[in-house]
This record gives structure tokens, C-alpha cells and sequence, in this order.
């Protein structure tokens, strides 16, 4: 049987009864997102409510996440409510676009690591696929209600394959979003890119972009650059 819980330095999160498991995924966009004088924070899909936790571990900023799935949510509140930060997380089980319909709130940063399977095979678990086809949360979709949810200033993290960030790019720039930071994710050295990880902001600049490789080789060991970005995480970093 999975373990049901991950743990990380300064938060445990259970996540056997959420739709989306703790990944690399997820860690990799809790550590980079820049939460650079964010004072509010929205997470979409926040599943088990790992990406959430992690940006409230290095910011004092409030934080909502949203997930459609009911036992994510349930999972998620229990999960900030046993955390260190529990007065400043609170999660809401709604879809994206009725939350944006009835939100009155700007953030300074939104994040999300969404579902982005557009014409793969559909598992048979409904969790499961919700959790991991945008079927519920299509593309346009991600990129108009974070458009209208953003504060002038704001930032939207995301992180896709390369396929669904280059659709998400053209439908982010319709709503007057753009990229502006780029981390291409490799898993090994000599790979291709498998990873796209993009903060979007409102200003059209040139977009800065950086590399990172997970493992140099396989069993070889993570990379330094791996390493620094997720030490105040992982236990054995």
C-alpha cells in the first residue's frame, strides 16, 4: 500500500484521499513561484493542498485554493488546518469558473499546476480524471478568469508540458497576460524539455528564461541547481 502522507520539513500533507498525489510537479512549482510582495495567494486545484503550504512556509501572505473534487478539498483542510499556518489558508470546494464569478478579490499571485491531458488516453477513475484531463478546466478558460482574478501588479505560476504551455502562452497573451519568466524542466541531461514552468504578468517584456535538470543521470543523484531550489523542503536535502 502507498504511503498516505509525504512529509516535508516543516509540514506534513496526507494525500490518499486526494485526486492528485504529491509529485515533482507540485514541488517544483511551490518552490519556484514568486511570491514576491504577495499579501494574497490563489491556488487552482490545489488537490492535497501541497503547493499552497509551500508558498505559506516562505511568505506571510493569505492564501485561498479552490478544487472541484470533494475529497481533495476535505483532504486539503485538514491539511492546512494541521499546519503551522492554518490562519492564513482556507480552502473552497468550487470550480474555477463559479469562483471567478463570484470572487470580489485580486491577487498578487496565482498558482496552479492544472490538469493538461488534452487527447490522451482518459482513465476510468472520474478522480482521476478530473485530476489529470482539463476536460473541467480548459485552457481559454485558465487563462481568462486568471486574467480577471490577477491585481494590477499580480503573477500566475504555472506548470505544464510543453505542448499545453505553448496553448496556454497564446490564450494567456488574448487576455493581456504574458510570460515573463520561463524554467525549462529536463529530467535528466541529454533529455528533452519535459516540463515548462511560466510566470505570467501583465507587462509584454522580453521573457527571461532559465534551464534545470532534475538528475544528471539516472541514479546518479539530484542536481545542485534541484537541490537549492527545494532544500527547505525535502527531508533528506
Amino acid at each position: 500500500m502507498a504511503n498516505p502522507y509525504f512529509k516535508f520539513k516543516q509540514f506534513t500533507v496526507y494525500h490518499d484521499r486526494s485526486s492528485l498525489k504529491v509529485g515533482t510537479d507540485a514541488v517544483l512549482l511551490g518552490a519556484w513561484a514568486d511570491i514576491t510582495d504577495a499579501k494574497r495567494i490563489l491556488d487552482i486545484g490545489t488537490g492535497s493542498g501541497v503547493i499552497a503550504l509551500m508558498l505559506a512556509q516562505r511568505s506571510a501572505a493569505h492564501i485561498d485554493a479552490i478544487d472541484i473534487d470533494e475529497e481533495s478539498f476535505k483532504q486539503a483542510s485538514e491539511n492546512f488546518l494541521a499546519s503551522l499556518w492554518s490562519e492564513r489558508l482556507k480552502a473552497y470546494n468550487i470550480s474555477l469558473k463559479i469562483f471567478a464569478a463570484n470572487s470580489t478579490t485580486k491577487y498578487d499571485l496565482i498558482v496552479s499546476n492544472p490538469p493538461y491531458f488534452t487527447d490522451s488516453y482518459k482513465p476510468a477513475d472520474p478522480q482521476r480524471f478530473s485530476a489529470r484531463h482539463n476536460d473541467q478546466l480548459p485552457i481559454n478558460e485558465l487563462a481568462s478568469t486568471t486574467a480577471k482574478l490577477l491585481s494590477e501588479n499580480g503573477k500566475f505560476c504555472v506548470i505544464l508540458p510543453v505542448k499545453e504551455a505553448a496553448l496556454l502562452t497564446t490564450a494567456a497573451r488574448n487576455h493581456g497576460i504574458f510570460p515573463e519568466k520561463e524554467l525549462w524542466v529536463y529530467s535528466f541531461t541529454g533529455k528533452e524539455v519535459f516540463r515548462k514552468l511560466i510566470l505570467f504578468g501583465r507587462n509584454e517584456n522580453q521573457c527571461q528564461l532559465k534551464e534545470l535538470t532534475i538528475e544528471t543521470a539516472p541514479g546518479q543523484g539530484y542536481s545542485k541547481e534541484y537541490i537549492e531550489l527545494t532544500r527547505e523542503y525535502y527531508l533528506n536535502f
